[in-house]
C-alpha cells in the first residue's frame, strides 16, 4: 500500500509544478511584451525626430538669413505632427548656438569652406512600461529625451528658374 500512496504524491507534486512553470512563464512573456513595446516605440520616436531634423536643416539652407532660417525650420517641424502623448512634438532645441548655427560667413567665405547650417531638434518619449535596463535614465515626467543634429550647406542660389 506504501507504493500506491507515492505514486499519488508524486502525481500531485507534477500537477503543481506545471502552474508555478506556466505563471513564471506569464511573468517573463510579459516583461518581454513591454520591452518590445518600450522599444518599438523609442525607434518610431527616433526615426521621426531624424526625419524631422534633416528637413528643417534643409530648409533653413535654402534661405538667406538666420531669422529666415529659424523660421523656416520651424515651419518645417511643424510638418512632422505627432499626438503629443507618447512621444512630443519635434522642437528646435534651441535658437542659439551650438544649436542653432547659420554662418554663411557674411558671403566671403574662407578657402575651402562653406557656408553651412546646423540645426538640432529633440523629442521627448513617454514609455508605456518604463524598465531600467541598460542604463536609461528617465527625467522628472518620465520620460526619455531624444536629439538629433543635422548639418547642410547654405544654398543661396536658384537651380531651377
Amino acid at each position: 500500500m506504501t507504493t500506491r500512496s507515492v505514486k499519488v504524491q508524486c502525481f500531485r507534486a507534477q500537477r503543481g509544478l506545471g502552474l508555478i512553470e506556466i505563471a513564471i512563464s506569464c511573468f517573463l512573456m510579459i516583461i518581454m511584451a513591454a520591452f518590445g513595446l518600450d522599444l518599438t516605440l523609442i525607434m518610431l520616436a527616433m526615426s521621426l525626430n531624424d526625419s524631422a531634423c534633416r528637413d528643417a536643416a534643409r530648409a533653413a539652407a535654402q534661405q538667406s538669413t538666420y531669422s529666415k532660417a529659424v523660421q523656416a525650420a520651424q515651419a518645417q517641424l511643424q510638418v512632422h505632427a505627432t499626438g503629443g502623448y507618447w512621444i512630443t512634438q519635434p522642437l528646435l532645441a534651441s535658437t542659439a548656438a551650438p544649436y542653432f548655427v547659420y554662418n554663411d560667413f557674411a558671403g566671403n567665405p574662407p578657402t575651402n569652406t562653406s557656408p553651412y547650417v546646423t540645426v538640432t531638434t529633440t523629442v521627448k518619449i513617454r514609455c508605456p512600461a518604463p524598465l531600467f535596463f541598460f542604463g536609461v535614465s528617465f527625467n522628472q515626467n518620465g520620460m526619455i529625451p531624444y536629439s538629433r543634429r543635422y548639418t547642410f550647406p547654405i544654398i543661396k542660389e536658384t537651380f531651377y528658374p
